[in-house]
């Protein structure tokens, strides 16, 4: 019943498209660069793991020419790297579907929101031949942005002490890491209102998936850390028509 949040979503590309504008071809040092891949993306997250860090890899999985907004950039050669959230120390992801498993489509359309500039950058990759390519991309207001109800009810859950109390559904469900053993087990145990501290987090960013299923009850933030080891999940429940924290795991080290 519960699903992870992740920050991506569908688009529409005619068959036309993918037919005629295939990928660049680039330098031998950036092919060389993505040989050193598997010749099939195994899942949308281990291709999107590459893309954001590799910046050839980047390059030769772009389509060209590329369109953003009313730009275009016509050559491989004129392209800036995209550096998504990998400044970020985590990144808060809003998704149907866990980090693990892959999304079962061939058009994914992730959206990269700015509460800073309350601008949603939203980029669309497809699936060309086994292989996952960012297709085009476009900006657009937050309030767009798809299950943007509920990303209003988490941004105040965030910033409002007493909003967020009166959304948590007590005893509060806690899996956490028992860092006091060698072997570091998963403990579970429950939360009492009367022990809760307010839970206080700074975010500017979110990334949302758009296979989200608006109707589902449930909803979960993973919180995955940049090279440092955080892995966080919240998971919410629609209960009474008003959305309610219902547990939380820790998996970070």
């Amino acid at each position: 019943m519960k699903h992870v949040i992740y920050l991506f979503a569908l688009v529409a590309t005619p068959l036309l498209a993918c037919i005629n504008r295939q990928p660049q071809t680039i330098s031998e040092k950036e092919l060389n660069e993505a040989e050193k891949l598997p010749l099939e993306d195994k899942s949308f997250t281990d291709f999107f793991d590459a893309f954001i860090w590799n910046e050839d890899f980047q390059k030769s999985r772009t389509i060209f020419p590329f369109k953003k907004d009313n730009k275009t950039i016509q050559m491989a050669n004129d392209w800036n790297y995209l550096p998504f959230y990998t400044a970020s120390n985590y990144i808060p992801i809003l998704s149907s579907d866990t980090l693990d498993k892959d999304v079962n489509t061939s058009k994914i359309g992730l959206f990269l929101i700015d509460f800073k500039r309350e601008i949603a950058d939203k980029y669309n990759f497809e699936k060309i031949d086994r292989k996952w390519f960012l297709q085009s991309s476009e900006s657009l207001s937050i309030n767009k942005v798809l299950d943007f109800e509920f990303i209003n009810v988490f941004t105040k859950f965030l910033a409002d002490s007493t909003f967020q109390m009166n959304h948590i559904h007590f005893p509060l469900l806690a899996t956490l890491v028992d860092y006091d053993n060698d072997d570091y087990p998963l403990i579970t145990k429950t939360i009492p209102l009367e022990d809760w501290k307010y839970w206080r987090v700074s975010i500017n960013q979110l990334m949302v998936l758009s296979n989200i299923d608006t109707k589902n009850k449930y909803r979960t933030i993973h919180f995955r850390g940049v090279e440092n080891g955080i892995a966080v999940i919240y998971t919410f429940e629609k209960i009474n028509e008003s959305w309610k924290l219902i547990e939380f795991e820790d998996y970070s080290m």
